[in-house]
């Protein structure tokens, strides 16, 4: 029996049935002699992530330094637009390392019974490690993050944390109870530390820094093609600032013979190479935009999957998930689910009120202790969507949720508040939506239930 390489249609196929961060496995190994337009198109699904993450960076460097704290000091809203689907259940810490000078400590208190996740990512957008409630506890601690090839001891009181790259986002989330508990989790997150590792010397051999963010306006992390062919000087310059894994070498071999290769400009290539290159943005951010939307069939789809956070060779879902989901993080801490349609296979629009039924508490999203889950509306922007009572998710959180009398559970969602179910109403816009369910320290794979018309 022979096998063939899966075509970019065929791939693209795969991935749109599984929907949204339902990619995994699908692959996109395309002939080595394929065109140059083939060619740069797979470039561009392959820089996609790094891309946006890289222009995320410059956007989050205009506020603060690197390996410097930046904390969230409220709740997402729709103003919130730095990086798509933001949650509304954490607040937020962030910071940009840069480990060429040596190893970056991070320092936290014991955390008592609020939950609390770090989450380590390269600049290809793979979790690298967690830090927290569910990997190492609620106990205080010391964790150094250190460069590869690095050489130096870490004190006793210091977990050492070797990273394959030199660009590291952290990203820490503080779990928030409801609004009169924001204050409490502001605290917590003043108590968050991060400093150089005392008495080390810079590593030997460390590539160059990313380029520094640009004057004004930092290009923006929601349109990667929006400069064209620029976008292969952006993804040069990354590949230059972070050697990227041996198992992308089939692909970077076929980018380097259009001009691609580290710290190249190929905007200033031949025109043949030009013209390949930007006739591959057009087509790979078709290929991206078309496989980050989650299907509408089988009806009452929900769109997830279990290979989030470290994508291999999979650049596909990799960049899906950029687009509509960047920082995903893996599974075993927190799992995402998607949907954009009902039952019956039809969109979901804020002009119809939806339904979704919990039978038993058994048939509520599945957590450990400390854990927690959530149902988020989104617009088709992946942003918040403003309301008139200010709610954007509705979870084991939400004050007031009702029963029914048999123990069930029924939660709302439309555009306007259903009678008498309002505790239980989750507002959405009057046009299209897409909504996301969270679990965070899930115990088992879950199915939500559809959203049925009322």
């Amino acid at each position: 029996m022979t096998s063939r390489q899966p075509t970019r249609r065929t791939v693209l196929r795969s991935a749109a049935v599984l929907g949204l961060a339902g990619l995994g496995g699908t692959g996109r190994a395309l002939a080595a002699d394929s065109p140059p337009t083939s060619a740069a198109a797979d470039g561009y699904v392959y820089g996609y992530a790094p891309v946006t993450l890289a222009r995320t960076r410059a956007a989050g460097l205009a506020a603060t330094g690197v390996n410097e704290l930046a904390r969230q000091v409220a709740l997402a809203t729709p103003r919130s637009t730095r990086v798509v689907a933001p949650n509304v259940d954490t607040l937020y810490c962030s910071a940009w390392l840069d480990l060429r000078d040596g190893p970056v400590v991070l320092s936290i208190p014991d955390g008592g019974d609020r939950f609390r996740v770090f989450q380590f990512l390269d600049v290809w957008t793979n979790t690298i490690a967690n830090v927290g409630t569910r990997t190492t506890g609620q106990g205080a601690g010391r964790f150094a993050v250190v460069p590869p090839g690095w050489t130096g001891a870490s004190p006793s009181d210091v977990t050492a944390i070797p990273v394959p790259c030199w660009d590291v986002w952290l990203i820490g989330r503080t779990l928030v109870r409801g609004p009169d508990d924001v204050a409490a989790a502001r605290a917590v997150q003043r108590t968050y530390g991060l400093a150089a590792l005392p008495g080390t010397t810079p590593p030997v051999g460390a590539p160059p820094r990313l380029p520094a963010p640009r004057p004004g306006n930092p290009p923006n992390p929601q349109d990667p093609a929006d400069g064209g062919v620029t976008f292969f000087d952006e993804l040069a310059a990354i590949l230059a600032a972070d050697p990227p894994p041996s198992a992308d070498a089939p692909l970077l071999d076929r980018l380097a013979a259009l001009g691609v290769v580290a710290g190249a400009t190929p905007s200033t290539g031949t025109p043949a190479n030009v013209a390949a290159l930007t006739a591959g943005v057009a087509e790979g951010d078709a290929l991206v935009t078309e496989a980050a939307r989650t299907p509408l069939s089988p009806a009452g789809t929900w769109g997830t999957s279990l290979d989030l956070g470290t994508y291999g060779t999979d650049y596909l879902l990799r960049a899906a998930t950029a687009k509509r989901a960047l920082a995903a993080n893996l599974p075993a801490e927190s799992l995402y689910y998607t949907s954009r349609g009902d039952v019956n296979g039809e969109a979901l629009t804020g002009t119809t009120t939806y339904r979704l039924t919990f039978p038993t508490p058994a048939d509520l999203p599945p957590t450990a202790a400390g854990g927690f889950w959530s149902f988020t509306v989104y617009g088709e922007d992946m942003f918040l969507v403003d309301n008139p009572i200010d709610r954007y998710a509705i979870g084991d959180r939400t004050p007031d949720l009702t029963h029914n009398p048999d123990g069930s559970l029924d939660l709302y969602i439309s555009a306007t508040p259903p009678p008498t179910h309002e505790p239980n109403w989750l507002p959405a816009p009057p046009g299209p939506f897409t909504v996301m369910a969270r679990l965070y320290s899930p115990t088992t794979p879950w199915t939500p239930p559809p959203f049925h018309p009322v």
